[in-house]
């Protein structure tokens, strides 16, 4: 049964010079940013700048709101994808899905209806626009050991709203 931690990050938020375009503090990461098929590479203030110009639209924050609406949009997609949702938690700049599932289907599609079903609801609720970053990132779980990591360690201590099977949403 594969079992994945998908990353869906907000548009814009992921910029070279280690913020998201906002000033604000919440967005700075001082380790780099992350390039497909690179990994993580050091900040980078020109590529930066290169990023910015082809922005088309305001980069993403996530409201408290927005926030509620995607967990409910995730909930709702594990139910009628046939995935087994283990835990969702959110941030202002993205949300984690760590999910598992029976069938034969490709992580890629699994991916990819996921963040259909997060745009979908973000767009009737809110305003159309691109939502999320091209390229989600994902990464598979090794064993139990990695699994039980991220349900005890890693996705509780997010800043954001969260949800963990068997319990239904965790504080608010």
């Amino acid at each position: 049964m594969p079992c994945y931690l998908f990353t869906f990050h907000g548009y814009g938020t992921q910029l070279p010079d280690s913020s998201s375009g906002y000033v604000s503090r919440d967005f700075v990461r001082p380790r780099g940013y992350v390039r497909c098929r690179e990994g993580l590479l050091a900040p980078d203030a020109n590529m930066a700048t290169y990023y910015r110009r082809n922005l088309l639209h305001d980069p993403v924050r996530f409201s408290h709101l927005m926030q509620e609406q995607m967990l409910a949009a995730a909930i709702e997609a594990f139910r009628f994808q046939e995935l087994r949702g283990h835990y969702i938690a959110t941030e202002s700049t993205h949300i984690h899905l760590l999910v598992s599932w029976r069938s034969n289907a490709a992580w890629q599609l699994v991916r990819r209806r996921l963040a259909n079903s997060l745009t979908r609801r973000l767009d009737r609720e809110f305003e159309r626009r691109p939502w999320f970053a091209k390229q989600p990132s994902r990464k598979q779980v090794r064993d139990r050991r990695h699994f039980d990591y991220l349900m005890t360690t890693y996705m509780p201590k997010l800043s954001g709203l969260k949800w963990r099977e068997g319990q239904g949403v965790l504080g608010d």
